[in-house]
């Protein structure tokens, strides 16, 4: 269903959405100081829930959303979630002295598909851990486009187990997209147990109200989604 900026209902949505939104604009291979600082600056103009960056523009992305609604969120053994557990700690204390407020940390897929189960439990519980000192809660991201629904539902299991505080469909940078069946999924699966977050594949409001309504408490979008509030005439809340 359409969402049109025609009426107070159709606002309050569209707010709603930028609230559960983490705006991941700058959160690329090629992003630049001015691109990190432009991606901060319209996220606290619509109100979105996190700018994750890349750990060395942490600082720089804490430092913009000083005072604001919006925290700098830390992408956490980008992009493979292959590096060894004492690298992903120690990325998260330089995160949290750098202002990071949220983790979103890739879960280890190869020793996952390899069912090496205990170790990648205890590689998301020793990030889990680490962040907790701060109060900041963690998203395991199990890059479902690389799994079958039996090793989906086994990531599921063990975020919980890990202390997660959502499992996360992808980093955006490997095969695969979040779909409307996999929120729908995921949130059977976690039984009220854990949160869900939709990346990758969230091209559009409309989309995101999609996966919200499956089941989704948390989104992830690009620029594409303040170009489409300007054409609604949105500039803001």
């Amino acid at each position: 269903m359409p969402l049109f900026a025609n009426s107070a209902a159709d606002l309050e949505a569209i707010e709603k959405i930028c609230s559960l939104l983490d705006y991941s604009a700058a959160l690329t291979t090629t992003a630049s100081r001015a691109a990190v600082i432009q991606a901060c600056q319209e996220a606290k103009r619509y109100k979105f829930k996190a700018v994750p960056v890349f750990p060395s523009y942490l600082p720089l992305a804490a430092e913009q959303l000083r005072g604001s609604e919006t925290v700098a969120q830390l992408p956490c053994a980008f992009p493979c979630g292959c590096v060894a557990t004492s690298v992903k700690k120690a990325e998260v204390i330089q995160a949290i002295e750098d202002g990071a407020r949220e983790v979103d940390m890739v879960v280890n897929i190869a020793r996952l598909l390899d069912r090496d189960y205990q170790y990648v439990e205890n590689d998301i519980r020793a990030v889990v851990e680490t962040a907790r000192t701060a109060n900041i809660e963690v998203k395991a991201i199990i890059e479902v486009g690389l799994l079958r629904d039996p090793d989906k539902r086994e990531a599921v299991e063990i975020a919980v187990a890990a202390g997660a505080a959502f499992v996360k469909t992808c980093t955006g940078f490997a095969e695969g997209r979040a779909t409307v069946r996999e929120i729908a999924q995921l949130k059977e699966w976690a039984r009220g147990r854990i949160r869900i977050k939709a990346s990758g594949g969230v091209a559009s409001l409309e989309d995101a109200r999609a996966f919200i309504e499956a089941g989704a408490d948390r989104v992830a979008g690009r620029a594409n989604f303040v170009e489409q509030m300007r054409g609604l005439g949105i500039d803001g809340f």
